[in-house]
């Protein structure tokens, strides 16, 4: 992969998506002349720790290393199972970004070091739970300091196994040490991925969503431009071009008004395309402002301020929460639709022949329930929540790595629910296609039913890796392959991974 080039001011969550899955890092020249400027206006003593120290805890002594090193082991708090290797590698790449703005007061070499780590393939071992997302993501950025600056710690090694860095420390002063774990970074990079992944998932909800409308003879009418431009949601119209554009000009006629889960699809799948555009600007946002404590401005000097609470992104990750569940939800209605003879205007129920000895799609749409379920369990605002820390100073706090990780859990559950939707579509589409239909409980033939290319291109995709399914077998491997596709892209396969 291509070097990204950090300034401080440009980071995209693609970007960082690809830095996750290998790409590498380099300091922009830009960014190094400003850092350095900053990083002479600190002097070298480790007063700042100290007066930290002593503020909050009231006690000191400590000088020089001795406090550095005392510093950084007394943040190493984490607990849970370890980030998996590519948030880790976001982490580092988005700590980068920040110092590379030129307000921290820390030198380039200490971005350079971070670079070599990326380069090396040596990634920190970072437990998942511990921060609460204010005075910064303090645990987990503790932990990467811990490896960077040579004090202990595990890491992942290049060609498998763990064990210390063979990489020479860097040698931080006193505000190195605090930059590097000050700020709510674990909480920017894990949403940067979200933004990406929730890019891919949707993109395929809108796909699954037009392969039903068609299977299931849906009034083209939902998808009427006037009628949504006349309630005006730039996501409404963009959902509905989408599936347009996928359906081709289909004459399709409803002998009944259709169920919600499709005739409101534009307007959920619609509010779910909003919402991911500003959370994607708030997230760059974050992704590239300075977020430590203090901060460094020419003809101001140092400035004490709130820049490292979470809670931006937090809102940002609770909000994209529900709207993904919404989608999966909505999804899942049109599952079980397509599995229901009742329902699917003369489809087979659960999509195969026989209804007695298969049983079919049923189990499919059992799974997609249970994803559903779960996906609303986990979508209550992690934000909304704050409990005190350290002795009633840090008095509120953002909750904004829980509300990352929820999302991401959430992402897998509907990666997995619009897979299900997007395969029993494609038997559907089979069934058209072959011109057979239900009557009175009878399989019968019929003409076959013509659909756009762009809806038969989909179809194709999915029978790469699942064929129709005429009899019952084993489900899982079925499930995990339209999971995956998905994840790597339903309409073409995307060149950064999930």
């Amino acid at each position: 992969m291509s070097p990204i080039l950090l300034d401080g001011r440009s980071l995209t969550c693609s970007q960082v998506a690809a830095i996750a899955a290998g790409a590498p890092i380099v300091l922009a020249a830009s960014a190094r002349a400003r850092m350095e400027v900053s990083a002479a206006a600190y002097p070298a003593q480790p007063s700042v720790l100290e007066t930290r120290r002593r503020f909050l805890v009231g006690e000191g002594g400590a000088t020089g290393g001795d406090l550095v090193r005392s510093f950084v082991l007394g943040h190493c708090a984490g607990v849970g199972e370890p980030l998996p290797t590519a948030s880790v590698r976001a982490l580092i790449a988005c700590r980068a970004n920040v110092l590379a703005s030129g307000h921290s007061g820390v030198r380039p070499e200490l971005v350079e070091a971070m670079a070599r780590m990326l380069a090396a393939g040596v990634t920190p071992v970072v437990p998942s739970q511990g921060s609460v997302g204010a005075a910064g993501d303090l645990a987990p950025l503790a932990h990467v300091a811990r490896v960077l600056f040579g004090f202990g710690g595990e890491a992942e090694l290049p060609g498998g196994g763990r064990g210390r860095s063979p990489l020479p420390p860097f040698v931080p002063t006193a505000k190195e040490a605090l930059a590097t774990i000050n700020g709510a970074t674990l909480t920017s990079a894990l949403s940067a991925l979200a933004v990406h992944r929730s890019h891919r998932v949707l993109d395929a909800a809108l796909d699954a969503c037009a392969m039903t409308l068609a299977v299931s003879h849906a009034d083209v009418g939902l998808l009427s431009e006037n009628l949504l431009r006349a309630r005006g949601h730039a996501g409404g119209l963009q959902a509905a071009e989408r599936m347009r554009r996928r359906l081709g000009t289909p004459g399709l006629g409803a002998r009944f008004p259709d169920a919600f889960s499709l005739r409101a699809a534009p307007a959920v799948l619609g509010t779910a395309l909003d919402a991911l555009a500003w959370i994607e600007g708030t997230v760059t946002t974050e992704l590239n402002g300075a977020c430590d404590n203090p901060l460094w401005f020419e003809g101001e000097g140092t400035v004490e301020g709130g820049n490292f609470h979470g809670a931006p992104v937090a809102l940002a990750m609770d909000t994209l929460r529900i709207a993904l569940t919404q989608v999966a939800t909505q999804s899942e209605r049109r599952t079980f639709r397509l599995t229901s003879a009742s329902l699917s205007r003369d489809l087979p129920s659960f999509l195969v022949a026989g209804t007695g000895l298969n049983s079919g799609f049923m189990l499919a749409q059992y799974t997609a329930a249970s994803l559903a379920s779960e996906c609303k369990g986990l979508s209550h605002p992690a934000s909304v929540d704050s409990i005190p820390t350290v002795q009633h100073h840090e008095d509120h706090v953002s909750m904004g790595p829980i509300a990352a990780r929820l999302t991401l859990r959430v992402l897998e559950c509907v990666a997995d629910i619009v897979g299900i939707e997007v395969l029993l579509a494609a038997q559907a589409l089979d069934w058209r296609v072959g011109g057979q239909r239900l009557v009175e409980g009878e399989l019968v033939s019929g003409p076959p039913e013509a659909f756009a290319p762009e809806l038969m291109a989909l179809h194709a995709r999915v029978r790469e890796v699942v064929p129709f399914w005429h009899d019952d077998q084993i489900m899982h491997p079925a499930l995990r392959a339209i999971g995956q596709l998905v994840r790597e892209g339903l309409a073409e396969r995307s060149p950064v991974p999930w």
